[in-house]
This record gives structure tokens, sequence and C-alpha cells, in this order.
């Protein structure tokens, strides 16, 4: 009788890898025996530290009419891996994921004049999510959220520009700048 075995790459069945499979044959029949050669492995998946940060205005920020203004959201409340940096209004993932992520500011003018306001979060200097808002009141307030797709070390910031009078991003927690990893 002779044997013969076959070493196969290795299969991930369930909880057991197998090294190899063993082939044995038996000259005189032609029967095939095929019988995997496994052990139970315990498998660790690779460890992804949570990702969420939330900040607000800490001072009240002037903006002009029709300019482009950076949001600075001074006031660090939430950051859980160390990526939003609070001097710069910057978030800077520290992994690749998909994101969830929300920008918004209170808006008072001096008189109640009508107001288009634009708010843009950046990724990279690329208006990745915006919204646009009117108001004819002196205050208002406006969102922009969506969930895009970050690469470690994306530049996020917000910008807002006001159509029709300057006014004043207040400060608080109307004014806030947040978001999360989702995946």
């Amino acid at each position: 009788m002779a044997f013969k075995s076959i070493r196969l790459e290795k299969q991930v069945c369930s909880k057991i890898v197998c090294k190899k499979t063993v082939i044995k044959k038996t000259i005189s029949n032609r029967a095939i025996r095929r019988k995997p050669v496994c052990k139970r492995v315990a498998v660790k998946l690779p460890k992804i530290r949570k990702s969420a940060f939330h900040a607000i205005a800490g001072n009240d920020q002037s903006i002009m009419d029709a300019t482009i203004t950076k949001v600075r959201y001074q006031a660090e409340l939430l950051d859980l891996n160390n990526e939003y940096n609070a001097s710069t209004s910057t978030f800077q993932p520290k992994q690749n994921g998909i994101y969830t992520l929300q920008a918004t500011i209170l808006f008072e003018s001096m008189t109640p004049t009508a107001i288009t306001l634009n708010l843009d979060i950046l990724i990279n200097g690329i208006p990745r999510i915006s919204d646009q808002e009117s108001f004819t009141t002196r205050t208002g307030i406006i969102d922009a959220s969506g969930i895009v797709q970050l690469k470690t070390h994306d530049h996020v910031e917000v910008f807002a520009r006001a159509i029709g009078e300057s006014g004043d991003i207040r400060s608080g927690l109307s004014s806030r700048f947040e978001g999360a990893r989702i995946s």
C-alpha cells in the first residue's frame, strides 16, 4: 500500500485552521480519502481605536459680507483619539474609514436684513459637505452634515460666508463641529 501526501495552502473553516490536507490513495482499488489536518486557533481581529470629536466656538467671531471665513471651534469638549486640533480648528483622522461630520453656526447680524449663509465642510481644501440658508431675521442657525470617506491625515475644516450683511458667529453650544467614525 502506498500513501501520498499533498500540502495545500492554509484554509479557514469557521474557527479551525487547516494547514494541509492529506490525500490517501490505495493502488489496488483507487479509493481516495481526503482528510484535513486541522487545529483550533484563536482568531484575533485587528484592534481599531474609536474615533469621535466634539468642539464648540469658544469666542464670538466676526464674519464680513461676501468673505469666506474659517470658523473657529476653540473649545474641545471630546476627542477620543487625539485627532482634533483646537488651535487650528482642524480634524485629522488617524485611521481610514467612513465618518459622519456635522458643523453648525449661530449667526447674528446687526439689522434684520435678508442674508444668505453658506456653510462648507472642506476636506483637503475641497468642499465635500455644504448647506445654504436664507434669513430675514437678525439671527439664524445653519448646519451642514453628511457621511464621507476619509483617509489617514486628511484635513477637515469648516468655512462660512454671509452674503447681504456682516455679522457674528456666536460662541456656545449652538456653534459646534463634531464627527465620529462609523465604519
